[in-house]
């Protein structure tokens, strides 16, 4: 059934002091008990979850459970019910990533000097370019061949990086995420921009069809891309490109290992905001993989 983004809940923002090297472990685990948004700011993480969701009691187990060596204070904001979309429409901006590519909200005009445009409604999900994640990957785009290939768009929050591939040539596009909120965004999104023929699905890296990919996008978090890796490199191509990203530089060097001990060959980088994207090549069949 499509999810209401017209109805006004109330929700709790929740401060965390959290370590920020943890920030992604914290994102992860705090999103399997319904917490669906987060702020990443210097001095604490904040997260977000509908009031009738929240337990502090499993808050506090759930924190314990992760990080039983650190202190973390939390500190707990009743926020008043408002009009989402009226919200989103207020403060969502264009987002241009070099002359390549804008993604664009339907209530602002596209910038008839970019090369491509993306239309995107966000409402509550993650992937409308104003992160230094979804920048990266977009840019990393521009250097990737999509014509008449397979892709598959892990973490697709918006499904601005499948539909980006759709308009570049891409022959088919496969769009998975475990957040139904992001999955009913998507599809909402496609329709958007008079795409048609994405496969949208709900899950996790288990959700990965059997069908192989030559290009693989993953912007997710540090933990999940270390634990997903092996899904990842059997759903690709010989010679496909595997494209990461969401952790931060300090995590770099442990990503670079962990990917290329199963064999791959690091072939990108770019950095923004102390955010890392890294590229990678599956060899062809008579290179090997281990």
């Amino acid at each position: 059934m499509p999810i209401d983004t017209n109805v006004k809940e109330e929700y709790i923002q929740v401060n965390l002091s959290v370590a920020r090297d943890d920030y992604d472990t914290a994102i992860a685990v705090l999103s399997e008990i319904d917490y669906y948004g987060f702020e990443e700011d210097p001095a604490v993480l904040k997260a977000f979850v509908l009031s009738k969701d929240y337990s502090d009691s499993r808050l506090a187990e759930t924190l314990a459970t992760y990080f039983p060596s650190q202190e973390i204070t939390r500190e707990v904001e009743y926020i008043k019910a408002k009009d989402w979309n009226a919200e989103w429409e207020k403060n969502f901006h264009s987002v241009a990533v070099r002359d390549f590519c804008e993604v664009h909200p339907p209530h602002r005009d596209a910038d008839p000097k970019m090369k491509h445009h993306v239309m995107v409604a966000p409402k509550m999900a993650f992937g409308t370019g104003h992160h230094a994640t979804t920048w990266l990957v977009i840019d990393q785009c521009e250097s990737l061949d999509f014509q008449g290939k397979r892709v598959l768009d892990m973490g697709c929050g918006t499904g601005v990086l499948g539909l980006l591939a759709k308009m570049l040539g891409a022959k088919e596009v496969t769009c998975i995420d475990f957040d139904p909120w992001s999955v009913e965004n998507t599809l909402e999104n496609a329709r958007l921009n008079n795409e048609d023929g994405l496969e949208v699905l709900l899950g996790d890296a288990s959700a990965i069809p059997s069908t192989c990919y030559d290009i693989l996008l993953a912007n997710i978090n540090r933990n999940v891309l270390m634990a997903d890796r092996d899904r990842y490199i059997a759903a690709m191509n010989p010679g496909g490109t595997l494209v990461i990203s969401g952790f931060y530089d300090f995590d770099e060097a442990k990503l670079l290992a962990h990917f290329g001990q199963a064999g791959l060959k690091h072939v990108g980088r770019k950095e923004k905001d102390q955010w890392v994207m890294l590229a990678f090549e599956k060899p062809s069949n008579r290179e090997g993989i281990k």
